[in-house]
């Protein structure tokens, strides 16, 4: 399977961009929105409490300017009705000073604590909109990590599988896998499963008269994998015998500039010392570790939850990314959305083509509108983040600014979808 611009010509990535953007855009829009919102209700929040505070200090300054004069005349009269009055005024006037500061601060502290929730719930909106985008998206992956680990309750198992993935631009993005979609993981899985015939020269044979421990060739076909950690130049794994015992072997293998190296550990066993692995040790190993990675492939389909998203090695939630994170997809998205543009034959869509291997192929097309009316319910500044799109320039040439800032929902992500249409060309 391979893809192609509207007009024919080659397409660079091996996926379905038209599906990606039109969820991204659905999701990118909503989450700018929000943070809008947040900016706003911010912004006035903090004008209502200022304009709070100029007045708890001009009813401060007037209290204080009030208090001297009655204080001033009552000592002029030297009468104690006099004073008694001016007591008591002072009383009164002080007492409504406080309890206007007190509700001043109240208010306040309600206003901040109401932002703070609000503020809450649209953070957790935007990482609900990033996740959905994430977990059904494509993005091109410079590098991938896996780590396995197998979980027993009892007679209970399962295989509790994790990712990392580098993107370009800096992003990276960490997913639990639902590994129980692909039946081949939905027990534990043997060595055998992966290469069979593997023999390895890491038994532990123990000379209780000598006193000496030497290495043994041992067939670990039927051992389980209990764990592993997997990239581009490592490979960690744990096989047990049994799971019930404490007999494991660990291997931790690097590919370096100088080739393939790796030791073998025994946990739990005081008397065995790791020990570097021989070249037909590795070589066995480095065909378990490619049959492990190629067996990943399905699995990591399959995002079941996001753990985290970074930028630049930040987080981008609790950095306070999410508005850099969008405007980082838009940048990298951009070029490919422009030259879809200008290669597609309708000037009211975007198109792709999809070539089975027997050379048939079909066209997906994605409507501009789909895209143009995700902007609906974003301000001018708002908009601004997905100008390098170029999506205003898809405006009818009747309108001269795109649709204004509406007060109603957005349409729901993936309202609309592409399209596949039969073409023989």
């Amino acid at each position: 399977m391979r893809f192609l611009y509207g007009d024919s010509a080659p397409f660079p990535l091996g996926y379905n961009f038209l599906a990606t953007l039109e969820v991204f855009m659905a999701a990118a829009t909503r989450v700018v929105q929000l943070e809008t919102e947040s900016r706003e209700l911010a912004r006035q929040t903090d004008e209502v409490a200022q304009s709070r505070v100029k007045g708890l200090e001009a009813l401060e300054q007037f209290h204080t300017v009030v208090m001297r004069a009655v204080q001033d005349t009552a000592q002029k009269v030297q009468h104690a009705h006099a004073l008694e009055y001016a007591q008591r005024v002072a009383e009164f006037a002080s007492r409504h000073v406080d309890e206007h500061r007190r509700a001043v601060l109240g208010a306040s502290e309600r206003e901040v604590l109401q932002v703070r929730n609000d503020n809450e719930h649209r953070t957790s909106e935007q990482r609900a909109q990033i996740e959905g985008f994430l977990k059904v998206a494509k993005l091109p992956v410079l590098a991938t990590k896996v780590s396995m680990r197998l979980a027993v309750d009892g007679k209970d198992t399962r295989h509790q599988i994790h990712a990392v993935f580098d993107n370009p631009d800096g992003i990276q993005t960490a997913f639990a896998l639902n590994a129980s979609k692909v039946a081949a993981w939905a027990m534990p899985r043997k060595v055998a499963d992966f290469a069979q015939g593997t023999e390895l020269l890491v038994g532990v044979d123990k000379s209780w008269l000598r006193g000496t421990v030497t290495a043994k060739q041992v067939n670990v076909d039927d051992w389980t994998v209990t764990q592993f950690d997997l990239g581009d130049d490592s490979f960690e794994l744990t096989i047990k015998r049994k799971l019930v015992e404490k007999e494991s072997l660990f291997f931790r293998l690097r590919r370096g500039e100088a080739g393939l190296s790796g030791v073998v550990e025994h946990p739990g066993q005081v008397d065995a010392r790791p020990a570097a692995l021989g070249q037909s040790d590795l070589a066995a190993l480095d065909r378990v570790w490619q049959a492990v990675r190629a067996a990943c492939g399905e699995v990591l389909e399959h995002k079941e939850q996001l753990r985290n998203v970074s930028l630049d090695g930040a987080p981008v939630f609790d950095g306070g990314l999410v508005i850099p994170f969008v405007v980082r997809l838009v940048t990298m998205f951009a070029p490919t959305v422009r030259e879809i543009a200008k290669r597609s034959p309708n000037e009211f869509e975007l198109s792709l083509k999809q070539e089975t291997e027997g050379g048939r192929r079909e066209e997906l097309y994605l409507r501009k509108e789909q895209l143009t009316s995700k902007l609906h319910p974003l301000s001018s500044v708002g908009r601004e983040v997905f100008a390098p799109l170029g999506l205003d320039s898809w405006v009818p040439g009747v309108t001269t600014a795109p649709p204004p800032v509406v007060s109603g929902p957005p349409a729901p992500p993936g309202s609309s979808r592409t399209v596949p249409r039969a073409d023989e060309g």
